[in-house]
């Protein structure tokens, strides 16, 4: 209950005046002006929160979307670059391939000599039987440029046996090294074999890859 400040009137809470001498009461009038203000704050504080909302699922979305634009173009910059280093290694494949390759001199021999001693080039890739072709036909170019070829597989084949035999006679390291090279002789003989029969069966005289360049006959 307050009190009138004028005449002392005892006046009941939420009356605005005195009634006895209309003076108006102080608490009264602050309520009055108070809670529209307290009003207008709840009111703008609610409004600040809703556009807060708004903005915080609005971000993720406003992210989302240029990440989702450039994920094709990244991709496409990724394949890009994997196709630009898949060319280059090809190049230097290709020019590692072609430089381990021998040299093809087929056209400096006449094609009624490649076809007289066919039979001499066929030999000289059997082993030890280019010693047939080395004596049979020893006036004969192309014999000889294919017995050259069959005379460096055998040294490359003997020399890889005879470390594989060594090899195997070392405790500790027999276990490991000896079947490596013994494998490895197996391969590269085989290889030899393959390519200078094909190149003799085809009429061609081409090098073996890598040691064909060597001349032992001249």
């Amino acid at each position: 209950m307050a009190v009138c400040n004028v005449c002392g009137t005892y006046v009941e809470d939420g009356v605005k005046a005195c009634p006895n001498c209309g003076t108006p009461i102080p608490g009264a009038v602050a309520a009055q002006v108070v809670e529209p203000v307290a009003q207008a704050v709840d009111q703008t504080a609610a409004q600040v929160a809703q556009t807060a909302d708004q903005v915080a699922q609005a971000a993720p979305a406003a992210q989302a979307a240029p990440a989702a634009q450039s994920a094709p173009a990244f991709i496409g910059s990724l394949n890009s670059m994997n196709g630009n280093m898949e060319a280059k290694n090809s190049k230097k494949i290709d020019a590692l391939v072609n430089k381990m390759d021998g040299k093809d001199f087929t056209g400096t021999f006449s094609a009624k000599e490649v076809e007289d001693n066919k039979l001499w080039a066929i030999l000289a890739y059997f082993g030890l039987l280019f010693l047939i072709p080395l004596f049979a036909a020893k006036d004969s170019k192309y014999a000889k440029f294919h017995t050259n070829q069959g005379i460096l597989a055998c040294i490359v084949v003997a020399a890889l046996s005879i470390v594989s035999i060594i090899f195997s006679f070392i405790p500790f390291i027999k276990a490991v090294f000896a079947p490596i090279f013994l494998s490895a002789t197996m391969i590269v003989g085989a290889v030899f074999f393959v390519y200078g029969l094909m190149n003799a069966i085809q009429d061609r005289a081409k090098e073996l890859p890598v040691i064909g360049k060597f001349r032992i006959l001249k």
